[in-house]
């Protein structure tokens, strides 16, 4: 199935359960050229990142290489047609064997199958 293929919402939950599976080639294919990622100031990923490999590199991989694991767990889709909403809980265990457990709210805008633009919004305390 391509993007085009795939709803709003299937889109968002590939995005999850690739990332999860260590996939990113698949989430690039699912990104506009010109996507806009969005994350919150304070967070270990903070930044806004205009591009795929800007969201590889400082998000991405980042997430990848330093924790000892890093899980994004979806609960519920909010379906806005071009505009979806994901609540859920990050998991993480840092490499000095802390757990943090941190809940998220996530705003995709899409565009004729790609994602044009992501906001992570979550507590970045819990990350301090």
């Amino acid at each position: 199935m391509t993007a085009e293929q795939q709803s709003n919402v299937e889109i968002a939950q590939t995005v999850y359960e690739s990332f999860n599976e260590g996939d990113i080639d698949t989430i690039l294919v699912l990104m506009a050229d010109d996507i806009e990622w969005i994350e919150p100031e304070g967070f270990v990923f903070g930044g806004t990142y205009h591009s795929p490999d800007a969201v590889v590199e400082n998000v991405f991989e980042p997430a990848m290489e330093e924790f000892e694991t890093f899980s994004v767990e979806p609960d519920r889709f909010i379906d806005g047609g071009e505009l979806i909403v994901t609540l859920g809980t990050f998991r993480t265990t840092t490499e000095a064997g802390k757990q943090i457990e941190s809940p998220f709210a996530h705003v995709y805008e899409m565009h004729d199958g790609c994602i044009t633009r992501f906001v992570n919004y979550t507590d970045t305390a819990l990350w301090q």
